[in-house]
């Protein structure tokens, strides 16, 4: 008798573990039975390959603190490069980059930057979503005899700003002749040249932390400060809309633009010497992105550039930017399918 309530607890089990497969499979992939769910004349798609690509990035990290009268105090890193790897396959992307010091332009009289990323997202046919994280240490003074008196640098190590970035989108057009795959990710080519309006949600948490005050004293009653202030956390969550485009040239070369403007809701908190200082209000943001490459049946090559911004009021006509943005190059090669039926479970 037990042996048998056993036996028929391992063939519930097994079942169910199978349907959850099978639910979280049509839920992230759709039916694979069904006819393509997009437009052949215009869409090739490679997404059971695994796709896997080196990457190289020149990235911006700005802080600029900005005057409604024209003007700001801005500070740079003194090092652009990261590099790393990106894992490609159906729905889901990672990509992880870092800085190398030996392979990186530095100025040894403009201090260190140390910096680092991780990207994951979803790219569905209509649907796509991604998440990044980045951190990044060591800034600089950009133009410090405007704002010291003379030209020797002001070297800040203990800056650092965290930056977590999550968006999803949405494809207006029910045509699907337009691929974000095939756009950003190269799982798929654009064969013939879509867009589409795009509405989507997007969330931006900023963290800024440093030692002392990123204004000097002699500067705050040029800045309209009643004192300093050495960090900041800043949480935008907003929706924007805009338009998304592909040219595909030649069957396997292309060129993808995306703008995509909107308003947040904003949540920041102020680090001063005498206190916190917290505050809500209205945010613009932008993001935008322009790229260019080769996308053939087994390697690709894509440079694309990626941009956000945005700006919220710190006190009366100031305002503290923050700046992301990269100029991003891959080169890639598509493989088999893995094999891996594990991965069956999450739609893989």
């Amino acid at each position: 008798m037990r042996r048998s309530i056993l036996f028929l607890f391992i063939i519930f089990s097994l079942n169910a573990q199978a349907q959850l497969g099978d639910k979280m499979r049509a839920m992230l992939v759709g039916d694979t039975l069904a006819p393509p769910d997009h437009d052949t004349a215009y869409i090739a798609t490679y997404r059971s390959n695994l796709v896997i690509s080196a990457v190289g990035k020149l990235q911006l990290v700005d802080v600029d603190v900005e005057q409604d009268s024209g003007g700001g105090l801005s500070y740079s890193t003194n090092s652009m490069e990261q590099y790393g790897f990106g894992l490609d396959y159906k729905w889901l992307s990672v990509e992880a980059t870092f800085n190398v010091p030996a392979f990186s332009d530095y100025d040894a009289s403009l201090g260190k930057t140390s910096s680092k990323g991780l990207g994951v997202g979803f790219t569905g046919r209509r649907l796509w979503a991604r998440g990044f994280w980045n951190t990044t240490q060591g800034y600089y003074l950009n133009d410090p005899e405007r704002w010291t008196g003379n030209d020797a640098p002001v070297v800040r190590p203990d800056l650092s700003n965290r930056t977590f970035l999550l968006s999803a989108h949405y494809a207006l057009s029910g045509k699907r002749r337009y691929s974000e795959n095939a756009a950003n990710f190269q799982m798929e080519r654009q064969k013939k040249s879509a867009g589409t309006f795009v509405a989507g949600l997007s969330a931006w948490h900023t963290t800024i932390t440093a030692d002392s005050s990123l204004l000097s004293p002699a500067l705050v009653d040029t800045f309209q400060l009643a004192t300093g202030f050495s960090g900041l956390q800043r949480l935008l969550i907003g929706a924007t809309i805009g338009y998304v485009h592909t040219f595909s040239f030649w069957q396997k070369g292309f060129i993808h633009a995306s703008v995509l403007p909107g308003f947040t809701y904003a949540d920041q908190t102020i680090t001063t010497p005498t206190g916190d200082l917290h505050g809500t209000g209205i945010a613009a943001v932008t993001e935008f992105k322009l790229g260019a490459g080769f996308n053939g049946d087994r390697w690709y090559g894509a440079l694309t550039t990626s941009f956000y911004y945005s700006t919220t009021p710190i006190a009366e006509k100031l305002s503290l930017g923050t700046n992301y943005g990269y100029v991003r190059l891959a080169l890639g090669i598509r493989l088999g399918d893995p094999g891996i039926k594990a991965l069956g479970a999450v739609g893989l």
